[in-house]
């Protein structure tokens, strides 16, 4: 499954300064969003100019993004203007617009003043690889006005207008770290120690759009005589990143430690060729992040730090090495009975002569695989692109989300899986035992 990532995004020929203007209208000092954390994304439910929209809380990216509309909404935006964009994984800039004065609204937490840029472009379909109608992004605007307290552990961000005496005293147990604004991202200057080698003052771009825990540049860590896999990191709005991944025994930074981790360190040559790597050393994102509570104060610019009950949690990749997204549709078929007998139970899940039956037929997405790492265990076994996924340790691969068959990819060593495949309308089955590779 494709994991999301964004990337810094350069605008050419126009400069953009967000007027977000917050209002909580509330008589309470704060307000409770829900949210669904999928492969360590954000994903809040609001709307956009009255339209119910899904989009993902990133702290990576200084501008909000619109790149998927429902099917069945018009969306009205005013004031657009054509600009060009260019970042990471785009080899020409591209076509884009943007929109000023737009309403997002959360129940009683509302901005009118929001700017959108709109990338028309149908290929930023990242609904097909996460599982979920995707939208677009919810960069930093959402933070520049509010004190955000993400709740990983419940899955709540809660939104306050000021410090209250209550804030204030829930933080005072939580670890401080000031960071820095860089194009409206914030940036942690940290010492990270890595075993027994400690490399100092990294600039650490906080992203909570990004799937993996921790992403360095090459230049900055030694992997010498290290075991490593070159995988797929993700993908997101300038194209595909690939790179290494390496497990370490430790690692540590502003007082935490943790074991047996995965550091990723992408490709730099596509950051190479946008000077990004000039502003960054790396990025701590969600597989870290989720282990703590966290309170975003950008108006002080500080950040509070408090482990929660997944911070103990094992670092897991990907040992299947292979990817899948939804691709076509599979009709499923359901057996439903009625009409069973009072004077019978049914414990054992008996068929009865006299009980009626019935089939359901559901329409869902197909699945298919769409990357399969080289010398991983999928590729040893022979699975291809474009194979058909029918069923998943006998059972039918349809009744999975993409994020379920995902934490199936990431079991633990010494894991089987059977996958019945269909390949060109040949059925083939295939045994994958997982083991460590890193």
């Amino acid at each position: 499954m494709k994991k999301f990532l964004t990337y810094s995004l350069f605008l050419l020929g126009l400069s953009l300064y967000s007027q977000s203007i917050w209002e909580l209208s509330s008589s309470k000092n704060k307000m409770v969003i829900p949210f669904q954390l999928v492969n360590n994304n954000i994903i809040l439910k609001t709307k956009v100019n009255d339209i119910p929209l899904n989009l993902i809380l990133d702290t990576g990216s200084g501008f909000n993004i619109l790149f998927a509309f429902p099917n069945k909404d018009s969306i009205t935006f005013n004031n657009i203007y054509k600009i060009k964009l260019t970042g990471p994984g785009m080899n020409e800039p591209v076509d884009a617009y943007i929109s000023k004065n737009n309403t997002l609204s959360f129940k009683n937490l509302v901005s009118k003043k929001l700017d959108v840029i709109l990338m028309l472009e149908d290929k930023y379909n990242f609904t097909t690889s996460i599982g979920i109608p995707i939208h677009g992004i919810l960069g930093s605007d959402f933070f520049s006005e509010n004190i955000v307290e993400i709740q990983y552990d419940t899955k709540k961000i809660i939104v306050y207008k000021k410090e209250s005496k209550k804030l204030l005293k829930k933080i005072k147990k939580y670890k401080k770290l000031p960071f820095l604004l860089k194009d409206k991202k914030p940036y942690i200057p940290v010492s990270i120690t890595v075993e027994d080698k400690k490399t100092q003052n990294l600039d650490l771009l906080i992203d909570t759009g990004l799937s993996d825990g921790l992403w360095v540049f090459e230049k900055e860590l030694n992997i010498e005589n290290k075991r490593y896999i070159n995988d797929y990191l993700g993908a997101g709005l300038g194209g595909t990143i690939f790179g290494k991944k390496v497990r370490f025994k430790t690692i540590a930074f502003s007082d935490y430690e943790f074991k047996n981790p995965i550091i990723s360190l992408p490709d730099s040559i596509s950051f190479l060729k946008k000077n990004i790597l000039s502003y960054r050393d790396g990025s701590i994102g969600g597989a870290i992040l989720k282990r703590f509570n966290i309170v975003f104060n950008y108006d002080t610019q500080m950040i509070y730090l408090n482990p929660n009950s997944n911070f103990n949690e094992k670092f897991h990749y990907n040992m299947a090495g292979f990817d899948v997204q939804h691709n076509g549709v599979d009709v499923v078929e359901e057996l439903i009975r009625f009409d069973l007998p009072d004077f019978k139970k049914n414990i054992t899940e008996n068929i009865y002569d006299d009980a009626k039956f019935n089939f359901k037929y559901t329409i869902k997405p197909g699945i298919q695989i769409c990357f399969v790492r080289k010398n991983s265990i999928a590729d040893k076994v022979g699975l291809l692109v474009e194979d058909k996924i029918i069923s998943i340790n006998n059972k039918k691969a349809a009744n999975y989300k993409l994020y379920e068959i995902y934490e199936l990819l990431l079991k633990g060593s010494n894991q089987k899986l059977f996958l019945e495949i269909d390949r060109k309308g040949k059925r083939l089955n295939f045994e994958l035992f997982l083991e460590e590779e890193i």
